[in-house]
């Protein structure tokens, strides 16, 4: 998946979030970094949420045995991940340059292939996993290509008469550049399914500075790839099916110095976890949203750096992407990376959204009145139904939750990604008790909150 690795918040959370239960479009598929184990033990992953854990990483040795990034098993996080009704995957591979060296060396010789498969099933038996994670990032050949399509095809046999139960995914670049010597269509029936990596578009080997993960390419630069393209490279060019891509959530970005801004020349460029963007934004540095990306990114005071950064309003617009367009669910790089204040709060948008409705009834955009508005909702007082109307400028992720007077949430009646235009939804309070309640709508740039008098 990788080597090693908002404040503009659309999230008020009254309590627990959880995530429906795994399945097609509801997958959560988390990467818990080995050496990163003392920093978010095995307690702390939000198993509310994340459906499966990919155990990041163990690799091929030249001689077909496996190499890892610890020195001993982590049965803690295994049993944890368990007790906790979801399952874990060992993930192999990983950027560097000797588990891409090694991958090629043993996927090229039958003898080798057999020896590590053979290796692979007894340890996922020994430890108890449900599967392995296919992560060689670095297929750069025609034969590449073919020895990668039988290397998983012959783990996958193995897997059918060790385990039928245990899952094969693996990492799948979104473009060209690496996706050319990967053969989708041969290795798609012994694929559970694949995790894009929609991130890396912009860092220390680009031109100039830009997004990590831009939803949407800015005019001018289509050359650059965004989180739309990489999905439509995959399914319309490499006819991936929807149902079989998990769309990269990154919960790390770029920090780049010496530049003046966006699409500007820069002197270096270095990852950047979400705590450190939520530190220099404690520093000072200034935030902006992109509203043609998507995304958000920092300036520093002196504008002579830029942090480029997914916060909990763009990780929301993605997964609620990924539930609207079909795709398999959504995929962290990595947890732990979101560690803020005690809390997580990237972990927390993602529960948030994959867990939100998105019914509403829409109207078209000539309708709606400039910027974002909230209206009353009428009749109020209500008993024991009432309507609540809002506008979108543009296309946007919007939220319409309903609070009692303490501050708890009570109802979620619209988030998702949603045109531009007028939008009305029904509350029912039949449930509720009589009072006055509040209701906020919020977007991206843009919160407004009213209240509504229920009686009964």
């Amino acid at each position: 998946m990788r080597g090693r690795a908002g404040f503009l918040s659309m999230v008020f959370l009254a309590g627990l979030i959880v995530c429906p239960e795994a399945g097609a479009q509801n997958r959560v598929i988390g990467y818990y970094q080995m050496w990163l184990k003392s920093t978010l033990p095995a307690k702390d992953v939000r198993f509310d949420c994340v459906t499966h854990v990919n155990h990041a990483f163990a690799w091929p040795n030249a001689d077909g045995t496996i190499a890892s990034a610890e020195s001993a098993v982590d049965t803690g996080l295994i049993n944890t991940t368990h007790r906790a009704g979801r399952k874990i995957l060992l993930s192999f591979g990983g950027a560097g340059t000797t588990p891409t060296a090694n991958f090629a060396l043993v996927a090229a010789d039958t003898a080798l292939r057999r020896k590590f498969i053979g290796n692979v099933v007894a340890h996922l038996a020994q430890y108890n996993y449900d599967g392995a994670d296919i992560d060689w990032e670095g297929p750069a050949s025609v034969s590449d290509r073919a020895n990668d399509v039988a290397l998983v095809a012959e783990l996958r046999a193995a897997f059918r008469n060790a385990d039928t139960t245990w899952l094969i995914t693996m990492a799948a670049g979104i473009s060209d550049y690496s996706g050319q010597w990967v053969d989708y269509a041969a290795l798609g029936p012994s694929v559970d399914w694949f995790n894009a990596m929609t991130y890396d578009v912009f860092g220390s080997w680009s031109h100039y500075t830009g997004h990590n993960a831009p939803m949407v390419e800015p005019p001018g630069h289509s050359a650059d790839w965004s989180v739309t393209q990489g999905v439509s490279y995959l399914h319309a060019t490499r006819n991936v099916p929807l149902g079989q891509i998990t769309l990269g959530l990154p919960f790390f970005g770029q920090k780049f110095t010496g530049t003046a801004g966006l699409y500007k020349p820069f002197v270096s460029a270095a990852e950047i976890t979400y705590t450190g963007v939520r530190t220099d934004m404690s520093g000072g540095w200034t935030y902006a949203w992109d509203t043609v990306s998507q995304v958000p990114y920092l300036l520093d005071p002196g504008k002579t750096g830029l942090d480029s950064f997914d916060d909990s309003s763009s990780i929301t617009l993605k997964c609620l992407y990924a539930k609207t367009t079909g795709l398999s669910g959504v995929m962290i790089w990595a947890l732990g990376e979101d560690l803020w204040d005690g809390g997580q709060p990237l972990m927390t948008a993602v529960a948030r959204a994959m867990s939100s409705p998105t019914d509403v009834v829409s109207r078209p955009p000539e309708s709606a009145p400039e910027g974002f508005v909230l209206f009353g909702n009428y009749p109020n007082p209500f008993n024991p139904s009432t309507r609540v109307r809002y506008s979108l400028p543009r296309r946007s992720v919007a939220e319409l939750v309903v609070y009692n007077a303490i501050g708890q949430e009570v109802a979620r009646l619209a988030g998702g990604v949603q045109d531009a235009g007028m939008h009305e939804v029904r509350f029912d309070a039949g449930a509720l008790a009589s009072g006055v309640y509040f209701y906020r709508l919020s977007a991206p740039g843009f919160s407004a909150q009213k209240a509504m008098v229920y009686l009964k």
